[in-house]
């Protein structure tokens, strides 16, 4: 499932689904809860993209099944794992998996699209609930704290080894109509840039709100950015990250 080849049904791509956050739908449904159970049950209604194992496809619902795992094993709810194993341990006071609407402390307005072909107008899309993500991507957190997280799981710090080496194991992403130059690990992916650099880590993305978080594969070297709207894609980031990580003959040529 972490590698994103277990050929599940992505749950965000059901029409019926997908429909409620687009334009005014999405202003009357911003505020429906759903459980990882209902998730789950909306994927299964599709039949799978392909075998286990077999090409990687990604998928919302492989993370959404991930922690239900975590619950069932540990006997504690993900955000109690989360806690305990992660966010308390690294001082993440920034990081949270919100219970409802709102964003806890300081943050920027989101503006959105809402799926509109139309860039103007955006809408105010901040306030919503976010368990349409949950495990997925409905963490709330700040670029500094995904800094200081991407730095401690690239750097070896959360994982024992094998477990590391697994992380940092990847499946191609190719003809899957996903980030172009990209190999896909344990939640983590590599992404070579047009200048030839291999940067690691993750991004995400809800209404009105891109982040990445990338970086040297050690984690010594790392990018945290967000934008505060979702009409541009990936490419100020890729912009910005082929700047920040120029390749080593560049650099000392420059210098």
């Amino acid at each position: 499932m972490l590698n994103q080849t277990s050929g599940l049904f992505n749950y965000a791509n059901d029409p019926e689904f997908f429909a409620k956050g687009v334009g005014s739908e999405w202003f009357e449904h911003r505020y429906d809860r759903y459980t990882p159970e209902r998730l789950v049950e909306i994927a299964v209604a599709h039949p799978p993209h392909a075998a286990p194992g077999e090409s990687f496809h990604y998928s919302n619902t492989n993370y959404i099944l991930a922690a239900m795992i975590v619950e069932k094993v540990t006997g504690r709810t993900y955000g109690q794992e989360l806690t305990q194993r992660i966010t308390r341990p690294l001082g993440l006071t920034g990081t949270a998996l919100p219970d409802g609407p709102g964003i806890h402390g300081s943050h920027p307005v989101h503006y959105s699209t809402l799926f509109s072909p139309d860039p103007e107008p955006t809408h105010d899309a901040t306030e919503m609930d976010q368990s349409f993500a949950w495990s997925a991507g409905g963490i709330t957190s700040t670029t500094g704290d995904l800094h200081r997280f991407f730095g401690a799981l690239l750097g070896g710090r959360l994982l024992p080894p094998a477990q590391q080496r697994e992380l940092l194991t990847t499946v191609p992403t190719d003809g899957s109509n996903w980030i172009p130059g990209t190999r896909y690990g344990l939640g983590v992916f590599s992404q070579k840039l047009p200048s030839g650099v291999t940067v690691w880590g993750n991004g995400g993305a809800t209404y009105g709100s891109w982040t990445y978080a990338m970086g040297a594969r050690d984690g010594t070297h790392l990018l945290t950015s967000n934008m505060n709207g979702d009409w541009s894609g990936l490419g100020p980031f890729i912009d910005v990250l082929t700047a920040e990580f120029a390749p080593a003959e560049s650099s000392a040529a420059a210098s």
